[in-house]
């Protein structure tokens, strides 16, 4: 049986009693089919993709696609102009200096940094290539009774005992703290499963066409 969207609702109803006061259907819907998954995306850092475009010359920025969770530090963010690729390891742009990656002159990049909490920058700015970014992506927002998700099957519990303590801290109930390590105790449990059957995506470099252009 397919887990999906009711089913959790259920799930979470059962183990509120119906009792929480601050949440109405429609909100708890929207707990489950957005917020509970984004956070299970993030803390168990899956599912994953990768993200590639052409940065012209003179830009630094490089807004990331609406599914973006954060860039999955597990792997390289790599940048391939027409002589060769290099792998661009993080750095905090307050170490840079804003002003400096204001006025820097194009040339290869040697950093990525995050400019926002969806936009990739580099420095110093391009003078053309591709960039390659991996990501951790949000779960697919279940927007009916019936939807599932990447992690639905999976994590429901995860996602059940999130949405079940966020009701219950905002209802100030004693028993938050113990849906709360349910909650952790389960994405331990996944990040150890997860680890062992995901296997990880394999076109991770620019295609090689690239740098005969």
């Amino acid at each position: 049986m397919a887990i999906d969207r009711k089913y959790i609702f259920d799930k979470a109803n059962f183990f509120l009693k119906k009792e929480n006061k601050f949440f109405t259907s429609s909100e708890l819907h929207l707990a489950i089919g957005v917020d509970a998954f984004r956070r299970v995306s993030q803390d168990l850092e899956f599912p994953k993709s990768n993200y590639s475009s052409v940065l012209a010359s003179g830009v630094y920025t490089l807004a990331m696609p609406s599914d973006f969770v954060k860039v999955d530090k597990t792997k390289d963010v790599v940048f391939t102009d027409s002589s060769r690729t290099r792998n661009l390891p993080p750095r905090d742009q307050r170490r840079i200096g804003r002003d400096q990656i204001l006025t820097a002159t194009p040339g290869n990049p040697t950093n990525y940094f995050m400019e926002d909490q969806t936009t990739i920058g580099v420095y110093p700015p391009s003078t053309s290539g591709i960039i390659v970014v991996p990501y951790v992506q949000q779960a697919t927002s279940l927007s009916s009774d019936s939807a599932t998700n990447q992690l639905t099957d999976k994590a429901y519990m995860a996602a059940t005992y999130w949405v079940v303590a966020e009701c219950m801290l905002k209802d100030n109930d004693a028993r938050f703290d113990t849906y709360a390590k349910l909650y952790t105790g389960e994405i331990l449990r996944l990040r150890k499963e997860l680890g062992e059957l995901y296997e990880e995506t394999k076109d991770f470099y620019p295609d090689a066409e690239y740098t005969r252009r």
